[in-house]
């Protein structure tokens, strides 16, 4: 259900996707929280969503830093730039994934690490592009930003420091993304390979556990469906292995 109009601020208008009727609101994710955000705080609307193939993919994209990764999803008609009060402005874009309808009222939040990369490189590209009109003009100003200059002082906008609405529970909407399964950290100093190599160094299991002789080296060899694992004894000649 989408929040609605009499449920936010009163005399607050909320900004949404351009042209939807009823008004689909915009939805900012923050923390753990989903907010909407003021028209009057809206410096640039995007003209489309980003298209993403799945809800995974989404998800595997939204937990990167990689700059290289976000690059295709940067372009000026895919971007959205918001403000705060005291004039600190981020930039973030949107996406459709086929089968979500909903999907592309969320305003995902572009790093600064990687607006800064990525927008220099979206810039010379389009550098020959004509200027449309002035809608087109306020987009390619987006790639303007710059983190010193634009948000000095924090890392994003934060909805709840500007007082923004948050929307009531009942009234959520679900994303698309689905989080790419966590994985689990190896001990310090531990990587799960070397964990792995040295319980293999340590123990061969066939039905048990066999222990491995002191001061020896092994070597398993399939041959015929048999598995033949040999130890052999440092310093001592091949033809003392034992064969198991």
């Amino acid at each position: 259900m989408a929040p609605s109009q009499n449920a936010l601020a009163v005399g607050a208008v909320q900004a949404a996707i351009p042209q939807t009727d009823p008004p689909e609101l915009y939805l900012l994710p923050f923390s753990k929280g989903l907010y909407t955000v003021p028209q009057s705080a809206i410096m640039s609307y995007p003209k489309r969503a980003n298209v993403m193939v799945s809800g995974e993919a989404l998800g595997e994209l939204l937990v990167s830093k990689a700059p290289e990764k976000w690059l295709p999803y940067c372009h000026p008609d895919t971007l959205c730039r918001i403000k705060g009060e005291g004039g600190s402005n981020c930039v973030y874009t949107t996406f459709s994934v086929e089968g979500h309808p909903e999907e592309r009222r969320f305003l995902r939040f572009v790093s600064a690490t990687v607006a800064e990369k990525n927008f220099k490189k979206i810039k010379e590209e389009l550098k020959d592009r004509p200027i449309a009109n002035e809608r087109q003009a306020i987009r390619m100003k987006v790639l303007n930003w710059n983190k010193l200059v634009d948000c000095p002082n924090r890392p994003q906008l934060s909805p709840e420091l500007e007082k923004w609405v948050a929307v009531a529970a009942g009234d959520l909407v679900k994303s698309a993304e689905v989080k790419p399964e966590a994985k689990k950290r190896p001990k310090p100093g531990q990587s799960a390979q070397n964990e792995t190599e040295t319980m293999m160094g340590e123990y061969v299991v066939d039905q048990k556990f066999v222990k491995k002789p002191r001061n020896s080296t092994t070597r398993i060899i399939e041959t015929d469906g048999v598995v033949h694992v040999l130890f052999y004894k440092n310093a001592v000649d091949d033809e003392d292995a034992n064969d198991i």
